[in-house]
């Protein structure tokens, strides 16, 4: 019987010269045993046979044995194990792997069996240790402060599990104390020390009865799955977390909270509104505003006091126009996004500053512009705390749409940008399609020329960058157009 004594129990070279050199010497895996450590002898103990000067682990043969690369990543993994027979093992499947080269991909053999669920208790030990150190803050005689934390593995993964902590906590001092081998980080260099038992880990910080409070803020009773939880952070965790003494509190307490949800009345979902100041500039009338900025005011005022102007379910506001008056040019929305509604004003977030672009590449400033929808305010419906847009119907525009006349002759635009089909029905008529009107000029009452275009948040939601790049010149196209008729108008005017 020969006996090979390995250094440390994650002594993978050790293992591998001394299995190329049994194999070499063809030793059978049955008369091979592995031990690890220093050699020690009681009174009464026989001398182990141990390996011949010519065959220690130390010294490697000449010839190369060839061997898949998965069984090395195998045996790096194995070797964290800490069952005793994992050397064995790796050697009988070292040894089985020369007359079956293929022999790892026999998932049902007993030894590949055994040496996967290894690599499966190893690697699920490494995640707990990832996800369950705890570290407490000491200050040290200097003045800084360095971080400790205590472990129990329950296989050989520290020296494993070094690479994730020295990259996750780089500019920190700390150390993780642990039965078999403690590991030390100063910033700059790791070092490892014999074991530590629980009592040389640091006492609880003030910290954690923040972080108690901030667990017990977010458990949710409803999604409780003991068995889960179990599975994924085991009872022997428990006592190293500083959560872990609110855990059996919170299981025995869900039963009555989730009843409590059951009974209790439905309450209206919270939403986030967000208040919309203005510009004190955009509240002052133009030096030479006329009576076109009164008379929208008055009309302005007269829609909000009217019974015939309703708000949608619970629109944040009315958003109404905003621009000079006169105007040359008036945009038309169907009606407001969530962000106008929110900011109380038309063709804001990210559309607003799309459009923005267009009317600057078309010579067209939104200073110089009237700005408006068809709907005064945000339709939607609630989907859990969610606003969902909906589309408007023959009812809103009868509602909406005198109110927008009366809009129009206050401004006196002679050009009307239309963004999307609805509103340039509400002013044209139905059977009004983009397709078939994009990119000219449509004759209205008084005059006036309509534009119909493609929305700006329509633009925005397009996925695919071709398609979203043509739609975008399509509206540069149609802006242009409009500016254009807008100058000549007023040139025949002038």
């Amino acid at each position: 019987m020969q006996t090979v004594r390995l250094t440390s129990e994650t002594d993978i070279e050790g293992w591998r010269n001394a299995a190329r050199a049994l194999l070499l010497q063809e030793i059978a895996p049955e008369h091979i045993q592995w031990r690890v450590g220093q050699q020690t002898h009681g009174l009464f103990d026989l001398p182990e046979d141990e390996m011949a000067p010519s065959q220690r682990v130390n010294q490697r043969p000449t010839t190369q044995l060839k061997v898949p690369r998965e069984f090395i990543e195998l045996c790096r993994q194995v070797i964290l194990h800490r069952d005793p027979s994992r050397f064995a093992l790796l050697y009988r499947l070292l040894w089985r792997l020369i007359a079956q080269p293929k022999l790892l991909q026999l998932s049902v053999d007993p030894d590949v069996v055994k040496a996967q669920a290894m690599v499966k208790a190893v690697r699920r030990d490494l995640h707990k240790m990832k996800a369950f150190v705890r570290f407490r803050e000491i200050e040290m005689e200097n003045g800084e402060s360095e971080f400790v934390a205590w472990f129990e593995p329950s296989h050989h993964i520290v020296e494993a599990s070094a690479p994730f902590f020295t990259g996750r906590f780089t500019n920190m001092r700390w150390s993780i104390l642990t039965p078999e081998i403690c590991m030390h980080w100063d910033g700059y260099r790791l070092n490892y020390t014999t074991g530590a038992s629980k009592a040389d880990a640091p006492a609880e910080d003030a910290g954690e009865e923040l972080w108690r409070s901030y667990y017990r803020s977010i458990f949710n009773p409803a999604r409780l799955k003991v068995p889960a939880m179990l599975a994924q952070m085991p009872k022997k965790y428990w006592r190293n977390l500083p959560e872990a003494p609110l855990i059996a509190e919170l299981i025995a307490d869900s039963s009555p909270r989730m009843h409590g949800m059951f009974v209790a009345q439905p309450t209206e979902p919270q939403r986030k509104i967000v208040k919309y100041v203005a510009k004190e500039e955009s509240r002052r009338l133009p030096a030479d505003a006329g009576g076109g900025m009164t008379a929208l005011r008055e009309l302005n005022d007269a829609m909000l006091s009217s019974a015939d102007f309703p708000l949608a379910g619970h629109a944040t506001q009315a958003v109404l126009g905003q621009g000079v008056a006169p105007a040359t040019v008036l945009l038309l929305g169907e009606q407001p996004q969530e962000q106008d509604d929110l900011a109380g004003q038309p063709f804001t977030g990210q559309a607003g500053t799309l459009l923005d672009q267009a009317l600057n590449a078309a010579g067209i400033g939104r200073s110089d512009v009237y700005a408006t929808n068809l709907l005064k305010h945000y339709k939607f419906k609630l989907q859990g705390r969610r606003r969902i847009p909906l589309a408007l119907d023959d009812r809103d525009i009868q509602i909406y749409l005198p109110w927008l006349r009366a809009e129009i002759e206050v401004v006196q635009p002679s050009v009307i940008v239309a963004f999307g089909p609805i509103a340039a029905r509400a002013l044209y008529g139905n059977g009004m399609e983009i397709a078939a009107h994009g990119s000219k000029l449509l004759p209205l009452p008084g005059g006036r020329q309509l534009v119909v275009t493609i929305q700006p948040a329509l633009i925005l939601s397009i996925r695919d960058q071709a398609t979203k790049q043509l739609r975008y010149e399509q509206l540069l196209t149609d802006l242009a157009l409009a500016a254009k008729a807008a100058t000549q108008q007023a040139l025949e005017k002038g």
